[in-house]
């Protein structure tokens, strides 16, 4: 089989035609290395092949690809596709380029031997099989990769799928002004806060932007808040993220002002475990 190149992202990456005349993502290392639109990619130089399921895809994969090295990518992708079959588990699209910058920033901090505390709740009791999944996820980096993610990360994980679980396919994005509205919001209060993107904080402040990105896309298509959040988990992280709880809380003042969106008690949380990286 061979795909004919429509685009190519980089050179282990390519947008290409399919037989059935479809556009799919293809990755393999180096397989766009010296091509250009119009060649040809042999099969059996190809690692992965991703459907294009949303107008996100090209963009988030060719900023994740600019900062996650292809076998972490292709591995993470591979185990998201194999969990979702596995356990009858459908998940947005999105969590392919959410779970990867956060499983390969979990694993930066390993390298670098940082602690990561993890406030997060348990909610294994009411979610049993996002927790199975999560043990899958660690255990496949564990056998393919021999990265050993810590106990922490099972709650991470799980949380992931548990927000990003759905029955339906994503909808078309409809509020484009609203959705540049909520990021300039954020990104004005860090500014104001002396947070800005920098070369030492580039890949923590891409995931935050990567995050508010699928934060709008659950509010456009009006999806429940999925994670219970408990006064005790609330109390935990206001004493020990206190500054980048403060700065969420102006947030959320700002965006119920001026933009009569409420930020639950959830998403509260997620930007600030997001914040404080950035501090």
């Amino acid at each position: 089989m061979e795909y004919r190149i429509v685009q190519i992202l980089n050179n282990n990456a390519a947008i290409v035609h399919t037989k059935d005349n479809k556009q799919n993502i293809v990755m393999g290392r180096g397989v766009a290395f010296h091509k250009q639109k119009g060649d040809l990619i042999q099969e059996e130089n190809v690692d992965k092949v991703f459907e294009i399921k949303d107008k996100n895809t090209v963009n988030d994969l060719t900023t994740l690809l600019a900062n996650v090295p292809l076998d972490f990518v292709t591995t993470s992708y591979d185990l998201i596709d194999q969990v979702q079959a596995k356990y009858k588990f459908a998940v947005e699209p999105y969590i392919y380029v959410t779970l990867t910058t956060h499983l390969f920033g979990a694993y930066q901090r390993l390298i670098k031997n940082e602690e990561d505390v993890n406030y997060l709740p348990d909610l294994s009791d009411a979610y049993p099989i996002p927790y199975q999944i999560a043990d899958d996820i660690i255990t496949g980096f564990r056998n393919s990769l021999d990265i050993s993610f810590p106990e922490s990360e099972h709650k991470s994980i799980a949380l992931h799928f548990i927000n990003a679980h759905t029955s339906d396919g994503i909808k078309d994005d409809k509020n484009q002004i609203e959705n540049d509205e909520i990021i300039e919001v954020v990104q004005d209060e860090l500014n104001r806060n002396g947070i800005y993107r920098r070369q030492t904080n580039a890949n923590d402040y891409d995931r935050l932007l990567v995050h508010l990105k699928y934060f709008i896309n659950r509010l456009n298509n009006n999806e429940p808040d999925s994670l219970p959040i408990s006064e005790g988990m609330i109390g935990e992280i206001e004493t020990n993220y206190s500054q980048a709880w403060h700065i969420v809380q102006h947030i959320k003042e700002l965006m119920e002002k001026k933009l009569q969106i409420k930020l639950s008690l959830s998403e509260q949380t997620y930007l600030t475990i997001h914040i404080q990286r950035l501090i």
